[in-house]
């Protein structure tokens, strides 16, 4: 075994060696709202809107809905919904139920020791401005249909059901503890799900997808129709079109490369060997990620799988040298490989000092991808390749042009880009990353028609040194938040202290039913319904309880489905709590907000740090070309680095000139792709420049098979549905037309005394 073959053995042992003990099972992310790093102030802070991001990424819905009257056959249908959903892997937990369930019983429990000082707010509006009004409504009921559901000795005028029942917002008929709701005449039941994380290993039991299609059709067949909705089906969905986009270019790459190697090397060694060198590239850009970041999102995954692209133009540059006739003369091209090598590293390793995941994830994949497929080719090729050699000659084919048909394109491209920049606009918004296909859209446009309480995505953050800070914050929101309903800007809200205000208001609700119980009108209302004196003054006695303290913490445990997930916990000396909102009709960004109150708006938080991003991108650009340039020169010396530098810079100008007055609004995938172009320009320029006149038809041969496989095989990204790849791929197959013409206008005007 030949010491070249023992190194990459060894560098290759020590590598899988530190991905083992690196490697996590979610090191291949989902989740849309993990590449953007959030831009919070508090890095505590950032940590609790990453947990509330995760609740509404995990949650699911699903809704069964009959035309007719029929609620408790829905009903029953619903508990084997139910079971169904509770059999499938892909579900952690499922919640149907509602006032039979153990923890409804037990949160009930628990505060009813508390019911003096506990008020919903239309009771304490009545105590505070019309007790008389309290007691005529009881006594309404009391001799009406709801007579017999009054508690006269523990809760006598129905205060603490009021304020229990208070924040369900609706009051549906319940069937075997099972509501069903009305709306129009079409009734409808609610299923709370918790999915587990999206599996793209393919060993769950089904997808959710497949699930979502399976019971629509098991409900059409009840007579039913079956409603979707929550992120879980989204980030399913946009996984599975990822993949299958991964799939295509890897198809189209190793097609090209088959087709390629058989048709100009006629043999099988060399499509063996390129590729073997792009696996190596994929598997080192995978390692280097799971060893440096952790993580990588199949988004960044797919845009990262681009590494065959510039992968494959070592392997090509090598083999073709090797069709030179004499003996192996591999010392000629090495110092191209390890330029070509040094500068695109420079651009891609740049990406990772970026703070967006996105563009770490890219910069580090395709950078360690380089690395890994150009330790492959310098040290496993020469051992592997033993091609017949083949004279080439196209100067009967190209025509011998002067300088000037090099230069006035170079210039005119780099001209052309200037002036374009003059008309650059720009877009970042989040659904670059992803479009809803049709069958979601019109599952979540029906949903909300019958749901009209639903939460935005958009919610207050409090936060406060403890517990009761924290409560006493969201109840002062909660007044502005009152006005907002009341101007019909949002349609409700919903947090803690819709069940638990805080100490201070429980001690002025306690006040004021103390107040009302000692007055005359609660005396004469025993003494209608035909109480003695004495029995009268032992039902007062009873009411009339000291304010007991409440802990909170003991509450947190049985509280309600509709509470879950609002209290954040504490950590870092703070405490937090989300304010979730409903039907919002107008962007609330600008609201003047109380102290420890922020307003979260995770889709413009992530439009504003892709700008941010491509903004920086943008300005790193100009720096890569001046670190480049430097470190060409070190090796050709500063005339011939100038040029060999125009090459990449005029295709990426001239690559964005066309994008722009094609009509599309400049975004950080845009920018991204540039980059891209200009690893792949500066390859070919550097073999271009560097090249003998005796390696030169080669050098262009290997040139032209590179730059045709990364237009076949990612150019047509293009097409892709998703739009931020779509744009990726534009750039990347404008730019790799505009380097490869530039490059050939190179190769002619050789001869012409360049």
């Amino acid at each position: 075994m030949s010491r070249r073959v023992v190194i990459w053995l060894s560098l290759v042992s020590v590598i899988i060696g530190i991905t083992v003990l690196r490697y996590q099972s979610s090191w291949l992310q989902t989740d849309i709202l993990l590449l953007a790093d959030n831009n919070s102030d508090s890095v505590s802070s950032a940590g609790i809107q990453k947990k509330v991001s995760q609740q509404l990424q995990g949650s699911l819905i699903w809704v069964l809905v009959s035309e007719g009257k029929e609620a408790q056959r829905l009903a029953r249908h619903t508990q084997e919904l139910a079971q169904k959903l509770k059999a499938t892997k892909s579900l952690e937990s499922v919640e149907y139920r509602w006032a039979d369930s153990e923890s409804y019983k037990e949160e009930w429990e628990l505060l009813f020791p508390l019911r003096q000082q506990l008020l919903s707010p239309e009771d304490r509006a009545l105590l505070d401005a019309t007790p008389e009004e309290l007691i005529q409504r009881q006594l309404s009921k009391l001799y009406g249909p709801d007579g017999a559901g009054i508690d006269l000795e523990k809760d006598t005028f129905s205060t603490f059901r009021n304020y229990f029942t208070a924040d369900i917002g609706i009051t549906p008929q319940v069937f075997d503890g099972i509501p069903v709701h009305t709306e129009g005449h079409k009734v409808f039941t609610l299923l709370y799900t918790l999915a587990a994380p999206v599996d793209l290993t393919g060993e769950s039991d089904i997808s959710l997808l497949s699930l979502q299609s399976e019971l629509k059709q098991w409900a059409q067949k009840n007579g039913y129709s079956l409603l979707v909705a929550g992120a879980p089906l989204h980030t399913e969905y946009a996984a599975a079109m990822a993949q299958d986009e991964i799939r295509l270019i890897g198809s189209l790459s190793i097609l090209a490369i088959c087709c390629l190697c058989i048709v100009v090397f006629r043999s099988l060694k060399p499509l063996l060997a390129c590729t073997f060198a792009i696996l190596s590239g994929v598997a080192s850009g995978i390692s280097g990620v799971i060893i440096i970041l952790g993580q990588i999102h199949i988004l960044a995954f797919v845009f990262g799988t681009t590494v065959s692209g510039l992968a494959i133009d070592y392997a090509f540059h090598f083999i073709c040298n090797r069709l030179r006739l004499g003996k192996p003369k591999d010392k000629d091209i090495l110092p191209g490989l390890l330029l070509g090598l040094i500068s695109s590293c420079l651009a891609f390793f740049s990406l990772a000092l970026t703070p967006f995941p996105l563009l770490q994830q890219i910069g580090v994949f395709v950078g360690c991808g380089l690395i890994g497929a150009w330790l492959t080719v310098i040290l496993l090729f020469p051992g592997w390749i033993n091609i017949k050699h083949r004279p080439l000659s196209f100067s009967s084919q190209f025509p011998k042009l002067n300088i000037r048909y090099y230069l006035f394109p170079l210039v005119g491209l780099l001209i052309f880009g200037a002036v374009a920049l003059q008309k650059i606009q720009f877009n970042d918004d989040l659904k670059l990353f992803y479009q809803p296909p049709e069958f979601l859209k019109q599952d979540e446009i029906n949903l909300n028609s019958l749901i009209r309480s639903r939460p935005d995505s958009r919610y207050f953050l409090v936060f406060g040194e403890d517990e009761q800070q924290v409560l006493t914050r969201e109840w002062e929101l909660r007044n502005q938040l009152d006005y907002l309903v009341e101007k019909e800007i949002i349609s409700g809200f919903q947090g803690v202290t819709n069940r638990i205000p805080p100490k201070e208001v429980q001690e002025a609700d306690w006040k004021l039913l103390s107040k009302f119980y000692s007055g005359d009108a609660v005396r004469s209302f025993y003494q209608q319904l035909g109480y003695s004196e004495q029995d009268i003054n032992q039902q007062l006695s009873s009411k009339i309880q000291p304010f007991k303290t409440f802990n909170f913490s003991e509450w947190l445990p049985v509280a309600g489905r509709q509470y879950k997930g609002l209290w954040l916990g504490c950590e870092n000396n703070h405490c937090y709590s989300v304010v979730r909102i409903y039907g919002l009709k107008e962007d609330l960004s600008s609201l003047e907000l109380l102290p420890g109150v922020t307003y979260v708006d995770t889709t413009r938080s992530i439009s504003n740090v892709m700008s941010q991003q491509r903004d920086l991108l943008l300005q790193l650009l100009p720096l890569i070309f001046i670190v480049v340039l430097l470190v060409t020169a070190t090796k050709t010396g500063i005339k011939q680095a100038l040029s060999i530098v125009a090459l990449p810079s005029s295709a990426v100008l001239g690559t964005l000139a066309i994008v722009i007055l094609q009509g599309s609004a400049i975004n950080l995938f845009h920018v991204a792709a540039l980059l891209l172009v200009f690893g792949i320009g500066i390859d070919y320029a550097i073999f271009s420049h560097t090249s003998r006149k005796t390696e030169q038809h080669y050098t262009l041969l290997a040139i032209a098979m590179a730059g045709l496989t990364t237009f076949l095989g990612f150019g047509l990204l293009a097409l892709s549905d998703t739009p931020a790849i779509a744009n990726f791929g534009l750039v990347l197959a404008v730019g790799t037309v505009l380097t490869l013409l530039l490059a050939f206008l190179f190769f002619c005007t050789r001869g012409k005394g360049y």
